[in-house]
């Protein structure tokens, strides 16, 4: 049975979460029918992760409750954390009302941390539970939910790091989903938040702490953060936080090698920079300077939405000339000989230059009422190409 259900529970199939939990009704009536087939934890867990995996909170509620129901009866199943991360992770992906999410998310947190104190040993919370109660908090949107997640990140890392409780240590993941929360929060305090979390993760991975490894994704929502802060050298600090994870990967931490989405994130600082002159002087020279350090990366390549951000850091930072139509030629040239004219690209194309400039650029080429022939978007996968992948 569970062997069915976990398979049941892994497939994307409408109904199938559905499908899951009535085979569990079928072990629950069979076994109150006097059969020796009792489902375990695991059976309840599977169908739990299920629900989970749909965002069907309720249902997970529901199946948790019944779990101590039958308890009380004598079943052998009994909740533990597991079960309590998977409906927390159901709030999380809950689409109903995200207050509503944090409210009961809260409550069920406070539930399970009672029966630990009143001795119920099988319920005590780990660094599961405590990720899977962030993420609700990271998801919801809410104003209060910045506060939370970091007194969140402070207990554990009191408890755990400090503490010594390897159980309820954060990891890489529970930074991750803080920073994710912090850049979500639109607050004026994320891009200072940002640095004081990425700094923390830092210093506690330098004492020896393997399970906060700095990653390429805590690092890549960092340079995001700082490029959606108002910070006239917004620029350059998203280029000296890409500089902090090719130190990070140089001294050996594999897990911080900067991705192309590290690159995008830099170039789109760069491309929103305002301020003086002066400043986006300085971001326009940031943004070269990546997007050919990305272009010639030994493990990297462009897409479609670095060649589009770039363009767009070229529209908005250097002035109207002569020099500047060459370079959005050379650069328009190379994208369509790589294959990556994408939507993106296109509409800079189309802001940067008159008609006249952009049919020239197609001369020679198969087109048809000016639009490019297909090779020169066959390597464009559209897609959101975001940190938080």
């Amino acid at each position: 049975f569970n062997i069915v259900m976990k398979a049941l529970a892994n497939c994307k199939e409408n109904g199938a979460a559905e499908k899951a939990s009535q085979l569990l009704r079928r072990m629950e009536q069979s076994y109150d029918k006097e059969s020796t087939l009792q489902p375990d934890i695991f059976s309840y867990n599977i169908v739990l992760d299920a629900f989970s995996r749909i965002g069907d909170a309720e249902s997970a509620e529901k199946l948790l409750q019944r779990i101590y129901d039958r308890s009380e009866r004598g079943a052998i199943a009994k909740p533990n954390a597991h079960s309590y991360t998977a409906v927390l992770s159901a709030w999380a992906r809950n689409g109903d009302g995200k207050a509503v999410a944090t409210t009961r998310a809260e409550e069920l947190f406070n539930d399970f941390e009672r029966k630990y104190a009143a001795g119920e040993t099988d319920v005590q919370a780990d660094t599961s539970v405590y990720n899977a109660l962030i993420n609700v908090w990271a998801k919801s949107g809410e104003r209060k939910a910045l506060y939370r997640v970091t007194q969140i990140l402070s207990t554990m890392e009191e408890l755990g790091l400090q503490g010594g409780d390897d159980s309820v240590a954060p990891n890489s993941r529970t930074y991750c989903a803080v920073l994710d929360c912090i850049a979500r929060s639109r607050n004026f305090k994320a891009y200072n938040k940002a640095l004081e979390v990425i700094q923390r993760m830092e210093d506690f991975y330098s004492e020896g702490h393997e399970s906060v490894r700095p990653c390429a994704r805590a690092y890549s929502i960092v340079i995001s953060t700082i490029a959606r802060s108002r910070k006239r050298d917004k620029a350059v600090k998203a280029q000296e936080m890409l500089r902090r994870m090719e130190s990070e990967y140089v001294k050996g931490n594999s897990a911080a090698r900067p991705t192309v989405y590290s690159y995008n994130g830099v170039l789109n600082a760069a491309a929103f920079t305002s301020g003086d002159e002066r400043d986006q002087e300085e971001a326009f020279r940031v943004a070269c300077l990546t997007f050919d350090e990305l272009r010639i990366s030994e493990y990297l390549q462009p897409t479609h939405v670095s060649y589009g951000t770039f363009l767009k850091a070229i529209r908005k930072l250097m002035p109207d000339s002569e020099i500047r139509e060459k370079l959005v030629t050379s650069v328009f040239r190379r994208c369509c000989k790589e294959g990556l004219v994408g939507e993106m690209v296109l509409r800079e194309m189309k802001a940067l230059s008159s008609p006249d400039f952009y049919q020239s650029l197609l001369e020679g080429y198969d087109t048809k009422l000016g639009i490019p022939p297909k090779s020169f978007s066959a390597n464009v996968v559209e897609r959101d190409y975001d940190w938080r992948e």
